[in-house]
Order: C-alpha cells, then sequence, then structure tokens
C-alpha cells in the first residue's frame, strides 16, 4: 500500500467498510443539497455508526410488535384497496416479490442516473432516522449499489405524489438481483442479477418491512427537485451578471439597485447588493432619461422573488431529506399510520419557485426585446452591423419569445388535480413529480434564454463601444464570450452563437463561476456590504 492510498483511508465506520475521504457519511440528519450533487455525480457513502444503531433498534422493536401480534400495514396486511387482507406468515416473501412487481408502473423515458442516485441517497439517509423498522441489511444494499455504481433503470411516468410507490419500486427489483441497471462502460441497460454477481454483491433478503420501506417513499421525486434547485442555484449568479452585460450595453441606470439596497426585501437587498458588487468596476455612461423599461429597472424584484422561493425550497429539502415520509412510521415504540407520504409544503413551495422562474425569464425575454428596439436602445435597429443589410437579431426574438412563454407555461400548478384512486382510499395526491419534472425544464430552458441574452448583450456592447470602459463581472463576461463567438452578421447560424455562449455559461469545465456569498450567505455579511458601500 502506498502513502497515498494509507492518507486515502480511514478506519471502519458502523457499516463495516473502510471510509475514504471523499465519502459522504450519512447520518440520518445532516444530508443537505452539496452532499446530494457529489453522491449523484458519483461520491460512494459510509453509514455513520450511530445511523446503524438507530436502524438496528427500531428494526429490533419491529420484530418484537410482530412477534405480539400487531398489525402493520404493508406488512401483515396488504395496501390500498386491500388493506383490510392480512398475509399469511407463510408468504411473506413471495408476497414481497409480487408487491414490488405489482407496483413496477414506470413508464417512458428513463430518469437520468444521477437522479436515481440521489433517490437512493435519499431513501438510505431517512432509514438511518431509526423511524422505518427496515432491517440493517436494507441500508447495506443500497449503500453497495452506490458505491459499485449500479443503478436502476427507473422510467418516469407513475407516480402521483404521494410515495413513488410505482417507480421506487424499480429500486427494489435491483436491489433483489430483478429488473435492468446501467453501470459505467455500458452504455445499455445491463441485467440486475449478472451486475449484483459481478461485483460480489448477493441479492436483498428482504427483512418484514423492507419492501415496504423502499415503496413508501417520495425520493425519485424529491431528487428531481434537489438537483434543479441545485443547477438554479449555480446558474443564478451568472445570470444576474448577463443582466449586467445587457445594461451595459443598453446603458440602464443604476439607481433602482440603489433604492432596493435601502427600501427592498431581504432577497431584493441581496440581489441589489450582488449586482452592485459584481459590476462595480463597469464604468458604462446611462444614456436614457428619467428611468429605464421594467425589465432593466425591477432586476431586483424579480430576482429578490427568485432567489427568496429558491431559499424557500431548500429549506424544505433540507427538512425531507433528514426526516422519514413513511407510512407507516416507527415511534416511540409504537407503529403510527401516517400521512407524511403527502409532501404538500414542498410541493407548494416548488410551485412558487416555478412562478418565480418565470417571472425571472419575462424579464430576461423583455431585455432581449428591448435591446433589439432602436426606439428604446438607441442601437441600430435589431442590433444589425450593417443596417438595411443584416437581418441581425430580427428572427432571434421569436426564438426568446419560445423559450420564454414554454417556461412561463410550466408555471401552472398542479397539485390541486385529483383523482381517487386505490377505491377511494387513496384520496390525495401532491403531483410533486410533475412540479418537478417542470423545474427540471424550466432551468434547462433558462439556461437557453440566458445564452441568447448574453449574445444579445454582447453584441448590444460591441455596438455602443462600451467593451473597454468594462472592468467587472460584465467585462468579464464581454471577454469570456469573446473566445468563442464573433459580432453578429448573417453570415454564422445563430443557433451556432446560441448554443457557444451556453457552453461558456453553464456548461462542464468551461462555466463561468461567480462569487455568490452576497446572494445565499448570512444576513451579517450583506449588512457589512451595505455598511461599506
Amino acid at each position: 500500500m502506498t502513502a497515498d492510498t494509507i492518507n486515502a483511508t480511514l478506519p471502519a465506520r458502523g457499516d463495516g467498510m473502510m471510509q475514504h475521504t471523499t465519502d459522504v457519511i450519512l447520518t440520518g440528519h445532516d444530508l443537505c443539497l452539496t452532499q446530494i450533487a457529489r453522491i449523484a455525480d458519483g461520491a460512494c457513502v459510509t453509514l455513520s455508526a450511530e445511523g446503524m444503531k438507530r436502524m438496528a433498534a427500531s428494526h429490533a422493536t419491529l420484530l418484537s410488535l410482530l412477534a405480539e401480534g400487531s398489525e402493520v400495514y404493508g406488512t401483515t396486511s396488504m395496501v390500498g384497496a386491500f388493506k383490510d387482507c392480512d398475509i399469511p406468515t407463510d408468504d411473506t416473501t413471495a408476497y414481497a416479490r409480487r408487491l414490488l412487481r405489482s407496483h413496477a408502473l414506470g413508464s417512458g423515458p428513463a430518469f437520468d442516473v444521477r437522479e436515481v442516485r440521489a433517490a437512493m441517497a435519499i431513501r438510505l439517509n431517512g432509514l438511518l432516522s431509526g423511524q422505518t423498522g427496515a432491517s440493517p441489511a436494507l441500508a447495506r444494499a443500497l449503500r453497495d449499489l452506490l458505491n459499485a455504481r449500479i443503478t436502476p433503470v427507473v422510467r418516469i411516468y407513475g407516480s402521483i405524489g404521494c410515495a413513488d410507490v410505482g417507480l421506487m419500486s424499480h429500486i427494489g427489483k435491483a436491489l433483489m438481483g430483478d429488473g435492468e441497471v446501467m453501470v459505467p462502460g455500458h452504455d445499455a441497460p445491463q441485467p440486475a442479477m449478472a451486475m449484483l454477481r459481478r461485483h460480489g454483491l448477493s441479492p436483498l433478503v428482504p427483512g418484514p418491512k423492507d419492501i415496504m420501506t423502499i415503496l413508501s417513499s417520495n425520493a425519485l421525486s424529491v431528487a428531481t427537485v434537489a438537483l434543479s434547485v441545485t443547477g438554479l442555484r449555480r446558474a443564478l449568479p451568472v445570470s444576474l451578471g448577463v443582466y449586467g452585460l445587457s445594461c451595459a450595453g443598453f446603458g440602464a441606470f443604476r439607481a433602482p439597485w440603489r433604492a432596493a439596497l435601502d427600501n427592498g426585501t431581504m432577497a431584493e437587498k441581496r440581489v441589489a447588493a450582488f449586482v452592485t458588487q459584481a459590476l462595480r468596476g463597469d464604468a458604462w455612461v446611462s444614456r436614457g432619461h428619467i428611468h429605464d423599461p421594467l425589465c432593466f429597472r425591477c432586476l431586483p424584484q424579480t430576482g429578490g422573488a427568485l432567489l427568496a422561493s429558491l431559499l424557500r425550497v431548500e429549506t424544505a429539502l433540507h427538512h425531507v431529506f433528514n426526516h422519514c415520509d413513511d407510512n407507516p412510521l416507527l415511534i416511540g415504540g409504537e407503529i403510527l399510520t401516517s400521512g407524511g407520504s403527502l409532501l404538500l409544503e414542498l410541493t407548494l413551495d416548488v410551485q412558487m419557485l416555478l412562478q418565480a422562474v418565470a417571472h425571472y425569464a419575462r424579464g430576461s425575454m423583455g431585455r432581449i426585446l428591448t435591446l433589439c428596439r432602436d426606439d428604446l436602445s438607441g442601437l441600430p435597429r435589431n442590433l444589425s452591423l450593417r443596417v438595411g443589410h443584416d437581418i441581425a437579431f430580427g428572427a432571434a426574438t421569436k426564438l426568446a419569445v419560445d423559450l420564454g412563454t414554454r417556461i412561463l407555461r410550466e408555471a401552472a400548478p398542479a397539485s390541486l388535480y385529483q383523482v381517487p384512486v386505490a377505491n377511494g382510499v387513496e384520496d390525495e395526491a401532491s403531483y410533486l413529480p410533475m412540479a418537478g419534472r417542470a423545474l427540471e425544464l424550466q432551468v434547462s430552458l433558462l439556461h437557453r434564454l440566458v445564452a441568447q441574452e448574453a449574445v444579445t448583450a454582447f453584441q448590444a456592447v460591441h455596438l455602443s463601444g462600451n467593451e473597454n470602459v468594462l472592468h467587472g463581472m460584465a467585462g468579464h463576461l464581454y471577454a469570456r464570450l469573446a473566445t468563442c463567438i464573433d459580432p453578429v452578421s448573417d453570415h454564422i447560424p445563430l443557433c451556432t452563437v446560441f448554443d457557444a455562449a451556453r457552453d461558456v455559461l453553464f456548461t462542464g469545465e468551461t462555466a463561468i463561476s461567480s462569487p455568490s456569498s452576497l446572494l445565499f450567505g448570512s444576513d451579517s455579511i450583506l449588512r457589512e456590504h451595505h455598511e461599506n458601500a
């Protein structure tokens, strides 16, 4: 063993495995968005000793209650409309397989591997709370799949958001060697049993409540929201910088930022502080009269609403990551039926975020259209380098409207759409899966819209002659964009230019990073900035 290998490992944790310094340690109570993203991207997990002790104690209590003849939904009884039907004690293992297969409802395209890995981590962390009664073997099996990078294939359609039972079943099937999985080195799905054997893993032999515990979770819907929120959090500072580049091209006033710093909500103050600080070195001259169009003037308000909604969802996610949404729960030595699978508060917060993203996108679309109007910007019509010869951005405004309208369409709330299922026993649903998918699409479309705004602003700065006075974030963005695009003429398809800008702004190692402590840091950081301004 080399010195590097020795330094890369620590003594074994409560799960009996060697822990690497890059592992995410799951405890059952402090999982956060950053860790979820790391696991989604391939980080291994370690199970804390304390969490495994809680789980073992919970499982022992469950076994004791079952020995005393206690009734446990989904364990001693069937589910849904057949909740009053008992499961024969000699049929529990066969029933577990039937339960999984009867709920294997996933249809349509598959979840991304990152989303399924995040879902497994969320479900696994919930087990360590010690409130499910599941066996420690289930936790170890989920850990082993994550660490071997064996990812069950799960289709996206089949859940209405009161536990993803029709989707989580596919994870349960893979644990038992059934169904298909994705593994590194293979583009196509592989048989689960073959991949378990290749990695020296045995199929799960489920404990009495293990299958119900796998099913009774919203982990896939929560994972979709969590990864979309992570992407939006990364995109917001860059999007605000692109707004600054638009301001430089338009010659916008900075007064609305100062007004928000003194008179805005806390979120509005954060956004105003960020753009004030980030664009301090960008010395464009305001050339309008009295005030600018609202798409420029109201950025602290649209950005502030987006930030406030984003932070609200992050708070709700942190609770969900570290609490069980099972039915039933094992608390204080009792089996308690629960309605915790209805994550309605999180869903409503996500729906508010969807609307906030839509408002922000409408502002981005508005700035693209305004920059192209010679009567408002004072620049050549459609930002043409040769007026009357080049069409320039004339047709591209349709793309901006298309992207903006699609983002707006995804903001429609879905949580009130409910049809009773399971013979009327299940008459509530959150539609969190639909809200999560809408947010995922919105973030993807917002990247494209902001990239188009960046190219439009780049052209406006070039035409205004302001590029040489930009030494803040707007100048940094202009310089980075200039490495991959030139001022737009009619000789290059605009789709190529927009895609190149999107790659620079948001994709992989080329993505532009920005200090975001004023947006996401403590209120004391904001007060310190205000006092020093």
